[in-house]
């Protein structure tokens, strides 16, 4: 098991409920920052992540954030097929009508 940690921005988010189950599908723009050979400054590569979560964190998650706060996810489990990762702690960092966070 790979235990990753990530921070971003939330692009989308789909919430899906019935008695038994609760999901939430995100999809997370992170930033890669990483030295090169070639330039003398820091490469900073963009990417859309995908992460899911279940019952109260998938609730909890839907209810307190929406597109465009930010998302610290202090431990996640790589899957496969498809790769997305599973959200296992976190922390949603809301921003305000001006786009600060508070």
């Amino acid at each position: 098991m790979n235990k990753c940690a990530f921070f971003g921005q939330i692009v989308s988010l789909t919430f899906s409920s019935d008695e038994e189950l609760k999901f939430v599908e995100l999809e997370v723009l992170v930033e890669n920052r990483r030295a090169t050979k070639k330039h003398k400054n820091k490469q900073i590569d963009k990417e859309i992540l995908k992460f899911e979560a279940w019952g109260t964190a998938a609730i909890t998650i839907a209810s307190s954030s929406e597109v465009g706060d930010e998302i610290l996810i202090i431990d996640s489990t790589a899957r496969a097929n498809p790769l997305r990762f599973r959200i296992n702690e976190f922390k949603i960092i809301k921003k305000d009508q001006n786009g600060s966070q508070y």
